[in-house]
């Protein structure tokens, strides 16, 4: 098998900046998923469950449990097991007036160890998914960006010295 340099900024995770603020972006979103044929499964507001469980208030933040019925179906007529990777993660967070998706890699699973039958359809979900994001989206995100706070995280201006050092 061949190795790769996978690093989580740039390739186990690919991200996209919508520059619009969280509510709009989730609805343009939503929409883009229903156009592209795809269905959200599920959705899971993690703020609110972060709020509820620890009384701590976050950013906005939800995962969006998204699948193509038909390649659903092809997974798991191969392998029921197969359930395990569909339907796949979209998250989208807010960062003050623009907002962050991330997706797991369709890379990742061609080094992964998985029967080819699995690998096929869920690839092609990946695929049509990071599609619609780099169709939507205003920008990919930059490596720069600390920890989906943005580069203002902290009030540091890269390319200039810090107060930290």
């Amino acid at each position: 098998m061949q190795q790769r340099n996978l690093t989580t900024t740039e390739n186990c995770a690919p991200a996209f900046v919508l520059d619009r603020p969280f509510d709009s972006a989730l609805a343009r979103i939503r929409r883009a998923i229903r156009d592209e044929q795809l269905c959200i499964a599920a959705e899971i507001d993690t703020a609110k469950r972060v709020k509820r469980a620890l009384q701590i208030q976050v950013s906005p933040c939800r995962v969006l449990l998204v699948d193509n019925p038909r390649f659903m179906l092809e997974a798991t007529a191969i392998d029921r097991a197969s359930g395990i990777f569909l339907p796949l993660h979209l998250v989208v967070s807010g960062a003050g007036n623009r907002t962050l998706v991330h997706m797991l890699n369709p890379d990742l699973l061609h080094y992964a160890d998985l029967p080819i039958g699995i690998r096929a359809p869920v690839t092609a979900l990946q695929h049509q998914l990071l599609r619609m994001l780099r169709t939507i989206s205003d920008k990919p995100r930059d490596a720069h960006e600390i920890a989906d706070r943005g580069d203002s995280c902290l009030g540091i201006k890269f390319g200039e010295p810090d107060a930290l050092s």
